[in-house]
């Protein structure tokens, strides 16, 4: 929660307390800095914007109200700082006064300067600049023809009320009883509510509290001003507040829901509790935040209503850049969301020519009030770092939709049937489906971490299943594919027989190609995007759509810059990796050959290496593109430089052409050209927000595949009988027979005298119902 801010602090330091003739204080000599800070944390930024430090230096500090006499000295953990701490909280500005008793030993029985001298001195420091935030439709203060004698402007934010206070509207007094109400913790209330005044009085009734505030328009100031009020109060906080209703709670905490709908009430009542020390009802949060929902809704509303004027934006500021807005006209002719496509010109244009022919497509569900899919498309960089080419939403991640976005991936990467692209994805149908269709010669792995994520699921507590799954997904040739298969075969059938069931080739580097100079078998990096805009998946459309040009837009500048900082030739990673492999080649030894061709022995195992080629018969070099252990082996021992045999999809200056370009900026919502169009959000919106009001339903089970969905089993063909005569076809509320006996069921007995079914064989009702029929069935007839 973000609700009390910084404390401005007054620093007033170099100068010395001196005692005038008439016994006053003052602070002599000297400058004045403003510092924001929380009260906290006050020494360290004292100690940072200071260079000698708070060294031998004594503090005093005292509110804006009080006089100098009234100053206090304190130090960091004493109990004079917890006061000030607590007391800034609420006043939000605080004079702090330092001085050097070294310099100044005897400050307060020194000779003391002239009254003129004084005079100067406190009115440099009291010195006051023009204010940023002034608004300059109004007069300015003290200036000729000032008609407002001694008036005060409101300042929103401050929290005080003052006699001959002024207010634009009558909707600014109200917000200034709500602020000094949440700075002081009061219980006030409206006595008086109409259009040219209004009144406040204390919301404590038994205790005659006098406090009391009344603001009516004042015709020779043009403004809404209070006439009267009485700021002393003769009762004790109780803790609650009149005034603090549901709307001032959806203000507080509007951003609060939009980020997360789903926090509690009680997580609420206690951040009121500990901001402001008020109590609040839960009633009063749940219709707060009922109210902060539909305000989310209709942004939502509002959002998609300006979805072309978005993508008309984008096209303008981003010339040749694919965005496409997919709608479906409704039977009254208004047009209705489907689905939105995003590829910036700059990002699909340094990706093919500087980036390795590598990408995974993954999807993510939307979490606000919008139950969508995000799909997106994401590269690797020079650093092996995420690199997001393409993004849409679509209404359900299924195979139509899919198509779809790689139909317009193809065209922006220029994919074609895929030959000489690798493509990593989980197993998802309809994405499995579309890209055999749309890329039927693209080189395609499954997720790893997928598949071992669903062994885990079937096989729990099996600890040895972890390293002996990517042990088989990380074999970079057959024989070890071959071997480590075998040893999950000795270890545990029924997980061989399982992943044999999701074909491991898919997901084993014996059986991908060196053409991407990449060893990733897992999808990671589509799901590090997914996590870097999760917060941006909780806002409304456009808005969520912003934030991730934005991001991407510094994530642009930010590796930009660290990529001009790195004075390696080769990126961070690619150095870890050969570090990495670089200390293990005292297993290794060379034995030389002839036309570059060398024989490495590591571990009883022979490997040929050809540095023409630049290929081992490990397969790591290919791969990857960095030197594996049996290559630094041969570097070392012929003192050859390795960064002369490193693949230059890695260099250091790769990632500078990665990064040297960006997207262009755009301007927001309120420039945009109106182009009249309207286009509505799915039905599914709706339904969700008006179904969201009231208790939250309870999540179901989630029905095997087997398991029959309904919840109760059907009533038909069954026939119905009675339950006080036993014949068929009426109930006993509907019966005739009157004056029969009730026909009891028979209670359950586990004794002796039960027959089979667990019922007494013996009548219960004492009487003959022969003539009635033979009682209730609950047999079922076809």
């Amino acid at each position: 929660m973000s609700y009390l801010g910084d404390v401005a602090f007054s620093v007033y330091h170099g100068g010395y307390w001196v005692k005038l003739y008439n016994g006053e204080f003052t602070y002599f000599g000297g400058e004045m800095k403003s510092i924001e800070s929380k009260p906290e944390e006050i020494f360290i930024r004292l100690s940072n914007e200071f260079s000698d430090g708070l060294s031998g230096q004594n503090l005093w500090y005292k509110m804006p109200f009080e006089d100098l006499k009234e100053r206090k000295s304190f130090c960091i953990g004493d109990e004079s700082f917890e006061k000030m701490c607590e007391a800034a909280r609420w006043v939000k500005f605080v004079d702090l006064f330092l001085v050097n008793p070294s310099e100044h030993p005897d400050d307060i029985d020194g000779p003391e300067p002239c009254e003129a001298e004084v005079r100067v001195e406190r009115s440099a420091l009291n010195f006051v600049d023009e204010d940023e935030n002034f608004d300059y439709h109004n007069t300015p203060p003290n200036s000729d023809g000032e008609e407002e004698d001694n008036v005060y402007r409101w300042k929103r934010g401050s929290g005080q009320l003052k006699l001959r206070q002024v207010f634009d509207t009558l909707e600014d007094f109200k917000e200034a009883l709500v602020e000094y109400v949440l700075k002081e913790g009061r219980n006030i209330e409206f006595c008086r509510w109409g259009k040219d005044k209004s009144a406040a009085k204390c919301g404590i009734e038994k205790e005659n509290c006098p406090w009391f505030i009344h603001c009516s328009y004042e015709e020779h100031v043009g403004k809404w001003m209070v006439k009267v009020f009485e700021d002393k109060h003769s009762c004790v906080k109780d803790g609650y507040c009149k005034m603090l209703k549901s709307p001032v709670i959806t203000k507080l905490f509007l951003n609060d829901w939009r980020t997360d709908p789903e926090i509690k009430p009680k997580a609420i009542q206690n951040e009121i509790l500990k901001n402001f020390n008020l109590i609040v009802s839960p009633n009063k949060i749940k219709k707060a935040k009922a109210k902060a929902l539909e305000i989310i809704a209709k942004d939502h509303e509002e959002q998609f209503s300006r979805l072309k004027d978005y993508r008309l934006e984008l096209l303008r500021s981003n010339h040749e850049s694919t965005v496409l807005l997919d709608t479906f006209e409704n039977d009254d002719g208004t047009e209705t969301f489907h689905r939105f496509y995003v590829c910036f010109e700059v990002i699909k244009r340094l990706w093919k020519t500087w980036c390795r022919p590598i990408f995974g497509l993954d999807g993510c569900f939307l979490k606000s009030t919008l139950k969508g899919q995000l799909l997106a498309v994401v590269g690797r960089d020079a650093n092996n770092g995420m690199y997001p080419i393409a993004w849409a939403v679509v209404d359900v991640e299924n195979e139509p939709n899919w198509c779809w976005f790689i139909q317009n991936l193809k065209a922006d990467l220029n994919l074609q049937n895929g030959r000489g692209f690798t493509l990593i994805s989980d197993r998802q149908k309809g994405l499995l489906n579309a890209v055999e269709r749309e890329l039927p010669m693209v080189e395609h792995r499954m997720c790893a971490r997928h598949i071992y994520a669903n062994l885990k699921k079937a096989f729990p507590r099996q600890s040895e299943m972890k390293t002996l799954f990517w042990r088989v997904a990380e074999s970079y040739t057959i024989p070890e594919y071959q071997k480590n298969l075998e040893a999950v075969r000795k270890y545990d059938m029924r997980i061989f027989e399982a992943i044999m069931e999701k074909n491991p080739k898919n997901c084993s580097l014996a059986f991908c190609g060196p053409t991407a100079s990449c060893i990733d078998v897992h999808n990671n990096i589509s799901e590090s995007f997914n996590n870097a805009i999760d917060p941006a998946r909780y806002t409304p459309m456009v808005e969520m759509l912003e934030v991730i040009r934005r991001s991407a837009m510094v994530r642009i500048d930010l590796r930009k810059l660290k990529a001009r900082q790195h004075k390696s030739r080769f990126t961070t990673r690619a150095t870890q990796f050969i570090e990495l492999e670089q200390e293990k080649i005292k297993f290794c030894k060379m034995y030389p050959g002839s036309d570059g061709r060398c024989e490495v022995r590591e571990c009883n195992t022979s490997f040929s290496l050809n540095m023409r080629m630049r290929t081992c018969s490990c397969r790591r070099w290919e791969m990857s593109g960095l030197p594996c252990r049996h290559a630094l082996r041969v570097f070392a021992d012929k003192k050859l430089n390795y960064e002369d045999y490193t693949s230059s999809w890695y260099s250091n200056s790769q990632q500078q052409q990665i990064y040297s370009d960006s997207i262009r900026p755009v301007t927001g919502m309120q420039f945009w050209q109106k182009l009249g169009c309207v286009v509505k959000p799915p039905v599914g919106l709706i339904e969700e927000v008006e179904n969201r009001k009231g208790r939250k339903p309870k999540p179901k089970r989630k029905k095997g595949q087997n398991e029959s969905p309904k919840k109760k089993v059907s009533r038909e063909k069954r026939i119905m009988h009675c339950g006080r005569c036993g014949i068929a076809g009426h109930n006993a509320k509907n019966c005739k027979n009157f004056g029969v006996p009730k026909f009891l069921k028979p209670r359950k007995r586990m004794s002796s005298n039960t027959g089979e079914d667990g019922y007494d064989s013996t009548n219960t009702n004492g009487g003959d119902t022969s003539d009635f029929g033979d009682g209730p069935s609950q047999s079922t007839q076809y």
